[in-house]
């Protein structure tokens, strides 16, 4: 399935667009079939990289790319069409969130594909950091099955424009949304505070999460 033509989005100082990559092979009525995706996954320790793979080999993926570093993800974007990446926060030769940072900035198709990020450091702070770097979504560690497969979903459910901006690239967050989509559970946009507390502060649970990656609402 291809995606749509973009609908413009206009704005002063950035570009929004959605290009021509490849969707998620399945459309939003039908049963889940991941087992032609490209899904690349770029793990930070072996065992969480196995179980990440394991993961999605249980949810039909056939030959999900596995990487152990970023400079080897680096090399399977440039070789391969993607359709999904899962990525560590923590690799081997560099941090997840400056991973996504160069994906979205290379210049590859690769570079509009939906990037999820996981994690165990979930401050506010680190939030943050992953959305602003250009994730899709970031999921709490350890990863329940069920709640990487709702992501997937949802993803498949709201797609979004892309945002190019010296500042940030990445999906477009401006378009006024009052939650999750339609049959997706998961907090509104407006149940948690967005205020960054001192540098110490307690994790966030998977829904203060998902809320701080609500579109919000911009002036016309």
């Amino acid at each position: 399935m291809r995606p749509r033509p973009p609908t413009p989005t206009p704005a002063a100082s950035c570009s929004s667009s959605r290009p021509e990559v490849s969707a998620l092979p399945f459309r939003r009525q039908e049963r889940v079939n991941l087992s032609t995706a490209e899904v690349l996954i770029v793990g930070g320790d072996a065992d969480g990289l196995e179980i990440l793979v394991q993961m999605f080999a249980g949810f039909g993926v056939h030959t999900p790319r596995r990487c152990a570093s970023g400079a080897e993800a680096m090399t399977v974007v440039g070789e391969r069409e993607l359709n999904l990446a899962v990525v560590d926060s923590q690799l081997a030769d560099t941090d997840g969130y400056d991973f996504i940072n160069w994906l979205r900035r290379c210049g590859s198709p690769n570079a509009w594909a939906p990037t999820i990020l996981v994690t165990g450091h979930t401050t506010p702070s680190q939030i943050f950091r992953g959305r602003d770097a250009g994730a899709s979504f970031v999921v709490r560690k350890p990863v329940p099955p069920m709640i990487m497969m709702q992501r997937i979903v949802w993803l498949l459910s709201d797609p979004r424009a892309f945002v190019t901006s010296p500042g940030y690239c990445g999906p477009d967050r401006r378009v006024r949304s009052l939650g999750p989509p339609v049959g997706m559970k998961g907090r509104r946009h407006d149940d948690l505070s967005v205020e960054i507390g001192a540098a110490k502060t307690p994790n966030l649970e998977q829904d203060e999460i998902d809320a701080l990656f609500q579109p919000k609402a911009v002036a016309r």
